[in-house]
């Protein structure tokens, strides 16, 4: 490798801590909206609503597992042909899965609307439409992941971070303003596909040079595999972090449910706070790997500001559980300070568990996606088994939270 290329990579590993605080700074950004967003629903929502609200919510966003994975192979995709230099080729990528991703949407939510009368019963949901609302934003979603992935592969970190502030930021205003008009929790949902649509639209601004590129046809023999793996494993954390609020609507009482639903709004934070680290670091990483280039250096520094910011915020709900949820929720869910740091505990792991995955899926170790279906698979069935308070269901969230960063040490021993 000659003295130019080392001091390529040397640079990106140095540019390693300075794109993570910058994803940082923009997911804290992003994700204050986004709790901002679920403190104001919890505030002007009756407690029974609010607990539809956040049980909808949360199943969305395993729904939509999917856009994260395509997000993370088309990353992966465009970060090996920027290493190549074929910006012809990222533009075929680009437009390939966007079109894929269009008609996906549409039939995606076409069968989810005909489930929507099963969904209402299980989740005791009063209409139909609610979860209507809620799936017509996925064909829109699997679009922006398109751009969103072909952002991050480009490593053009300004433009991806202000999407996520943006789309909490609007889903904010909106959902506030039908709320205050008096649609309530169908209002509070409306704001999420408006949201979405909104920063769509914008995510093509930063991507319009990719229109003036020649087109050039690329072969991409493993992207089913690598696509359909790392949706496994994306898919397994996703319902690791969501699963529990689900069937704690479906199990507790509607008044625990709704204590379940604000704690975890605050407990999540710990898993939020530090997630632009894996963004940053992933076409950083992966890049890397293509070049033969030393990838450990840029995640030991993703591992170290990832346990460091979750770490801080677990800190936090340890000192003052009961005074965060009195100035937060006013006293209206006085059980969030008995479990708050328990559950902020279980979400940090999470969040290492996330970047670990992260890494893995750039160095193309995608079988990881095996170890994290087994532990989703044992927190279902503990919960299913154990439910009994929020107390119980918060103690097994936490077990199978740390058992998940250890079950995938073994694919880290093949890169020693």
């Amino acid at each position: 490798m000659n003295k130019f290329n080392l001091i390529k990579l040397g640079g990106m590993i140095d540019d390693m801590t300075k794109h993570g605080l910058i994803m940082v700074a923009f997911g804290i950004l992003g994700g204050l909206f986004n709790y901002l967003y679920q403190l104001a629903m919890g505030v002007l929502l009756p407690t029974q609503e609010y607990g539809v609200l956040f049980s909808l919510t949360s199943l969305f966003v395993i729904l939509i597992v999917v856009s994260q994975a395509i997000t993370i192979a088309v990353a992966k995709f465009t970060s090996k042909l920027v290493a190549e230099g074929r910006l012809g080729g990222v533009n075929y990528v680009w437009r390939l899965f966007f079109t894929k991703m269009l008609l996906a949407g549409i039939g995606g939510f076409a069968i989810l609307a005909l489930l929507s009368p099963l969904l209402s019963r299980f989740l005791k949901l009063d209409s139909i439409i609610y979860p209507i609302i809620v799936f017509s934003a996925i064909f829109i979603v699997l679009m922006l992941s398109v751009n969103l992935g072909t952002l991050q592969g480009l490593q053009k970190f300004v433009p991806l971070g202000s999407s996520q502030v943006l789309a909490g930021f609007l889903r904010l205003v909106l959902g506030v303003f039908l709320v205050q008009c008096g649609f309530g929790v169908q209002g509070a949902l409306t704001a999420i596909p408006v949201a979405f649509f909104l920063v769509l639209i914008f995510t093509f601004l930063p991507l319009r040079n990719l229109l003036s590129v020649r087109n050039e046809r690329v072969s991409l023999p493993d992207v089913r595999s690598y696509a359909g793996l790392t949706l496994l494993a994306i898919s397994c954390v996703t319902v690791l972090i969501n699963i529990d609020v689900i069937l704690a609507k479906h199990y507790l009482t509607a008044t625990d449910a709704g204590n379940y639903s604000a704690m975890s709004v605050l407990g999540r934070v710990a898993f939020y706070a530090p997630v632009g680290i894996a963004a940053a670091m992933f076409p950083k990483t992966s890049e890397l790997f293509e070049r033969s280039g030393d990838h450990r250096g840029p995640f030991a520094r993703a591992m170290i500001l990832t346990v460091l910011i979750a770490g801080s915020v677990v800190v936090v709900y340890a000192l003052f559980p009961h005074h965060l949820a009195q100035f937060l929720f006013d006293g209206k869910y006085p059980l969030i300070g008995t479990y708050l740091a328990t559950y902020g505990l279980a979400m940090g792991f999470l969040a290492v568990s996330f970047l670990a995955m992260s890494y893995l899926l750039s160095l193309n170790q995608t079988k990881v996606a095996f170890s994290l279906l087994g532990v989703m698979l044992l927190e279902i069935f503990l919960i299913v088994a154990f439910h009994s308070g929020i107390g119980q269901m918060v103690n097994v969230l936490l077990a199978c939270a740390v058992l998940s960063p250890f079950s995938m040490l073994p694919f880290f021993h093949r890169h020693n």
